[in-house]
């Protein structure tokens, strides 16, 4: 913390700034260029100590908060275990484009489907936030006019959604993203259909 000095010479103390978050984050999982990563009990880099499970190459994981610009060597995980991991040993999908250019396009479920939920992350181990009925418009995210996904290591795809359009609340989640199975697990015919409401 850094303390600056005003007119009569009293110490201010400055405001700590918040570390800039990646908002285009938006999956990780261990890097398939490596077969194992260790979990660690602490953020600690000198601490040695690990817990009595290693992740594979290719594990999705739930991360404990988003990612900043400059991660710490090793970042917080809840998902498939607590504990905290090697941030150089993952890979976290994001954009490489301008967050500004973010954009959302109107779709909608596929009248045949009975039952949809929109996830906290891109894996159906993660948490569901809310369910998504025919008659509701969905919002997905873009990025230069493709929309934001991410394939899962069986080859599933996932689309993100905005929160705040589709539902009007953010669930407490920033950025206020969910992700949706892009595909109907009985038919593999795709969730959403272009047209809006």
């Amino acid at each position: 913390m850094t303390i600056a000095t005003i007119g009569l010479e009293l110490p201010v103390l400055a405001a700590p700034q918040p570390a800039p978050v990646l908002v285009s984050q938006v999956a990780c999982r261990v890097s398939n260029r490596i077969s194992m990563i260790a979990v660690y009990t602490t953020a600690n880099p000198q601490n040695p100590e690990v817990l009595g499970r290693n992740l594979r190459g290719g594990t999705l994981i739930g991360l404990a908060e988003t990612l900043t610009v400059r991660p710490p060597e090793r970042i917080q995980i809840t998902d498939p275990i607590n504990g905290f991991v090697a941030y150089t040993g993952l890979d976290c999908g994001r954009s490489s484009s301008n967050p500004s250019t973010k954009t959302t396009a109107c779709r909608k479920v596929r009248s045949d489907i009975v039952n949809a939920n929109v996830f906290r992350a891109p894996n159906w181990n993660s948490s569901p936030i809310a369910p998504i009925d025919v008659t509701r418009p969905v919002f997905v995210t873009q990025t230069a006019g493709r929309t934001t996904s991410f394939t899962d290591v069986n080859g599933e795809v996932w689309v993100e959604i905005d929160l705040q359009l589709t539902f009007s609340r953010n669930f407490g989640l920033s950025p206020s993203v969910g992700w949706l199975p892009a595909t109907d697990p009985n038919s593999q015919l795709s969730t959403l259909v272009n047209g809006c409401g």
